[in-house]
């Protein structure tokens, strides 16, 4: 997904970092002949748009996670109804957690918090940024199960959000602990997943 508030450069300097690291590179020990050579420009050029290696590898994955939430959100607003969109996000979360760069992994995985906090020059405004947004989407997806009748709580918003929070979370761990529960297709688990969520908003 091209972002029209960053230059054609820019973009290829931001993917040509993210490539590395994705093929396994230590930011840290990149250089920025490297990201020059990924990108496919000349390494002055870099310096024409950033100050440091480090504000690259920053603003490299704010922007990954820009794209990737957004392309997810996209995704999931794609089906016309509660469930479909329960189940595409069960379907995105089973997709990228097994890649240590995803998004989705980062916001879900501890350990990739502690990552992705060693990595950014504005840890707590972005995280916050990205938090709020992910809450405000869930709101909306909780809005169309109520107004389908799938979902009749009492509950209060912020309940609503944790229950959907904590559903997420018992997929996650599943996915990532696939070998105890070996036994458990993943179509299984998905619709458990779902059983949950109604029971919780009920």
């Amino acid at each position: 997904m091209i972002n029209n508030d960053y230059s054609e450069k820019e973009i290829a300097i931001y993917n040509g970092l993210i490539s590395l690291m994705k093929e396994g590179a230590n930011p840290y020990s990149i250089k920025v002949s490297d990201i020059a050579e990924a990108a496919n420009i000349g390494k002055g050029t870099i310096y024409d748009y950033f100050d440091t290696k480090e504000e690259v590898i920053s603003k490299a994955i704010i922007f990954n996670m820009t794209n990737e939430i957004k392309n997810a959100f996209n995704r999931v607003k794609s089906k016309d109804n509660f469930k479909d969109r329960f189940y595409e996000i069960l379907n995105i979360i089973e997709e990228n957690l097994g890649n240590k760069l995803s998004t989705i992994n980062i916001l879900l995985s501890a350990g990739g918090i502690e990552k992705f906090y060693e990595y950014l020059l504005d840890t707590k405004y972005n995280i916050k940024r990205f938090i709020v947004l992910i809450n405000w989407e869930i709101s909306e997806f909780l809005q169309m199960g109520i107004e389908e009748g799938v979902i009749n709580t009492k509950e209060n918003s912020f309940y609503q959000i944790m229950a959907v929070h904590g559903v997420i979370s018992f997929f996650s761990h599943y996915i990532n602990q696939r070998e105890l529960y070996s036994d458990i297709e993943v179509k299984a688990a998905k619709d458990t997943a779902y059983k949950m969520l109604l029971k919780a908003l009920n």
